[in-house]
């Protein structure tokens, strides 16, 4: 086997473009790109892989080392990637953002323990780079009591159907949180807070969104609150989406003419964008990183960084990985550093 060899289920999607761009300046690897369909790709070798088609997965996964799904939504996808993955001992990583797919992964896994493979689910901007920003914020400061997330997109960022299609999944949509130690039920994008990111995204106004986050981060960090948010930084979007969500319909289901909509606002705002974590308990702290321009390609660093050190051996990584140690403080600054963003850390 190549120890170089990685497969990229999703590469035709927006993020998966992002990845491979990624990769291509920062991985040292042999990539290999897989698709539903044929496709031809300058520099790289392409497959077809259909993730509800297992033999069309195991001939895809013939010789790889390192395996990422970076296709989407996540609430329709099987998991069978990261079943086959374990049972052939290869490494696995996705994107996933959603707390039902997230939580099938970690299940699995957890019945493979002593697997050699690494398995990373939810390493993106939730719940790799939320979970790596709430232990830094959290250093010093026990026991937590609160940790609020939020992410600030650019509006110019991505307005793909898929992305969308993933927002609009939770709008409206009832879900628990842990509030002051109790579970309650809210609302997909109800319930709005502000957070103020350092320049120039400034303040931002987040609306509650369903993310593994809620379910894993209280256990994780024995927080009594844990809440999400995201929010445009359009407040009149944020207002439409918000009433949107008071109607209770499959919001969806519009993912496409929502694209379409979105794609008439593009020229309005900016592309900067960021991802912050508050932590307060015997203390406070906020920790972000910040873009200051194509802000989306936050979401794909923390998969790269994961794929570099699986691939290069450095250090021993097998079964679940954790979203609070698979990175140092000072290695997290470096990689922001190597892509022009930055890791601030302010005391409140």
């Amino acid at each position: 086997m190549r120890l170089n060899r990685v497969l990229l289920i999703g590469s035709t999607g927006y993020f998966g473009r992002l990845l491979i761009e990624d990769l291509i300046r920062h991985v040292a690897c042999d990539l290999v790109l897989a698709s539903r369909h044929h496709f031809r790709s300058s520099g790289f070798q392409t497959v077809v892989a259909d993730l509800g088609d297992v033999a069309s997965l195991e001939r895809a996964l013939a010789g790889v080392n390192v395996a990422i799904c970076a296709a989407g939504p996540y609430q329709k996808l099987p998991t069978t990637l990261a079943e086959l993955c374990l049972e052939r001992g290869i490494h696995y990583i996705d994107l996933a953002d959603d707390p039902g797919f997230v939580q099938k992964v970690r299940s699995i896994a957890a019945d493979h323990e002593h697997n050699a493979s690494a398995i990373c689910t939810g390493w993106s901007t939730v719940s790799a780079l939320s979970g790596l920003l709430a232990k830094i914020a959290a250093a010093g400061i026990m026991p937590v009591h609160s940790i609020h997330i939020q992410m600030a997109p650019g509006n110019r960022g991505a307005r793909r159907t898929g992305t969308i299609a993933s927002l609009m999944h939770s709008v409206g949509r009832p879900f628990t949180v842990i509030r002051n130690g109790v579970r309650r039920n809210v609302l997909g994008w109800s319930e709005p807070r502000e957070f103020v990111f350092p320049s120039p995204v400034g303040k931002r106004c987040g609306y509650l969104v369903d993310v593994p986050d809620h379910e894993i981060f209280p256990q994780l960090f024995g927080a009594r609150t844990v809440e999400f948010r995201a929010g445009s930084e359009l407040q009149f979007l944020n207002a439409c989406i918000s009433l949107m969500g008071r109607t209770r319909q499959n919001w969806a289901e519009w993912s496409g003419l929502l694209q379409r909509a979105a794609a008439l606002l593009s020229w309005i705002g900016n592309d900067y964008g960021a991802i912050g974590v508050e932590v307060s308990g015997s203390g406070a702290r906020r920790a972000c990183i910040i873009a200051d321009s194509r802000a989306e390609r936050i979401a794909v660093m923390p998969a790269s960084v994961m794929t570099a050190r699986l691939l290069s051996g450095g250090a021993q990584h097998s079964g679940l990985i954790s979203y609070t140690d698979w990175l140092t403080e000072q290695d997290l600054r470096r990689e922001c550093e190597r892509r022009d963003f930055r890791l601030i850390v302010e005391e409140l």
